[in-house]
């Protein structure tokens, strides 16, 4: 393995179980329901905010830059959650957090899907991406009956490496891209093609926040057994992930599938838990699909890499307040319906973007 793969492998496992590590202690750092919140979205928020704007400059100063920038606010960001129990400062520091994953996703899908084994890659990327999130969450709710902010702690150690090896690599020389292609984000955000793509991706990962959001209040499984059911999501996505990096078909029918998979885990967990890990398979498999769809699009890719980090983003964040609407006039087997088919439904569109 080459030292930017390693870079990017050990920095998305970080970053992603990093802002993990804070929710098993989200009561203990604040017993105010309303600070509990701006802790958890606050990191949203960062990424949000900064996806596109970010995106769009590692076109014109390369994706190393952005790297370097990722790793150091994360670093920092952790050093104000462990040093700190302020909760102003801990939203902010959340909100750099966030802004250091808005550094970091557009940058690094950019350099993996440069590689000659780019699909293979991006496969091993999303399944890091997953296991950072499950074990951010179960090492921090392990350590913190020894020591609150351990979890944390382990993350910002796990970091240091990253720094290492980022400091070795020699410098991105790639060519900056003109100003007058940077600046027509409007093509890439409006243009009926890649519309299709933006839609696809707000609603399928949308849907799996919806699922996610709304499991513990349908369920009348026991917290533990809940935990369980919910990591199945990791589990499927993980397992795709690996697998879908060396399936030889088009990015087409991979995000098609994955549509698919994801609409029918919605609707399966009406019945069993095991929806949960199905539709965590069909998510995984999708990502790839898209990730590798959308690097073969013709438009600056930091800044198309952007855009749809943003639609992921705002899918997770938008669709399950929508949810809470169907929830006020049906019950959870209306929502999960509902949500299951729209997601299936997002095989429809043509994808003519991605060509044949």
């Amino acid at each position: 393995m080459n030292r930017i793969r390693a870079c990017l492998y050990l920095s998305v496992f970080v970053i992603m179980g990093l802002s993990d590590a804070i929710i098993p202690i989200l009561p203990d750092l604040s017993d105010e329901a309303l600070v509990q919140s701006m802790l958890f979205s606050a990191y949203f928020a960062g990424a949000f905010v900064t996806m596109i704007p970010f995106g769009m400059l590692t076109d014109r100063y390369g994706n190393l830059s952005f790297i370097s920038l990722s790793i150091v606010l994360t670093v920092v960001s952790g050093f104000l959650i462990f040093y700190f129990d302020n909760p102003s400062i801990l939203v902010c520091a959340r909100f750099i957090e966030g802004c250091a994953c808005g550094a970091f996703f557009p940058a690094a899908f950019s350099m993996l899907t440069e590689f000659k084994r780019s699909r293979r890659y991006v496969g091993e990327f999303n399944f890091l991406l997953n296991l950072g999130l499950a074990f951010g969450v179960a090492i921090a709710a392990v350590l913190k009956i020894y020591y609150l902010k351990g979890g944390i702690l382990i993350f910002i150690l796990l970091a240091l490496p990253a720094v290492t090896l980022l400091s070795s690599l020699r410098h991105d020389r790639r060519v900056p891209c003109t100003p007058s292609r940077i600046a027509n984000i409007s093509t890439v955000l409006f243009d009926a093609r890649y519309m299709q793509i933006w839609v696809i991706t707000f609603v399928l990962f949308g849907g799996t926040g919806v699922l996610v959001a709304y499991f513990p209040s349908f369920t009348d499984l026991a917290p533990s057994l809940q935990g369980i059911a919910l990591s199945g999501v990791y589990l499927g996505a993980m397992v795709t992930s690996l697998t879908g990096g060396h399936i030889h078909t088009t990015e087409r029918c991979m995000i098609r599938t994955g549509a698919l998979i994801t609409g029918l885990g919605i609707i399966t967990t009406l019945w069993h838990p095991i929806g949960l890990t199905i539709m965590g398979a069909g998510s995984g498999f999708a990502m790839i699909g898209l990730v590798m769809g959308i690097a073969s699009l013709d438009s600056n890719r930091g800044t198309v890499m952007g855009v749809f980090n943003t639609c992921t983003y705002a899918g997770f964040a938008v669709l399950p307040v929508f949810a809470a609407v169907i929830l006020m006039h049906a019950g959870y087997a209306a929502l999960f319906w509902v949500t299951g088919a729209a997601v299936v439904a997002m095989m429809l569109f043509p994808l003519r973007a991605l060509g044949e």
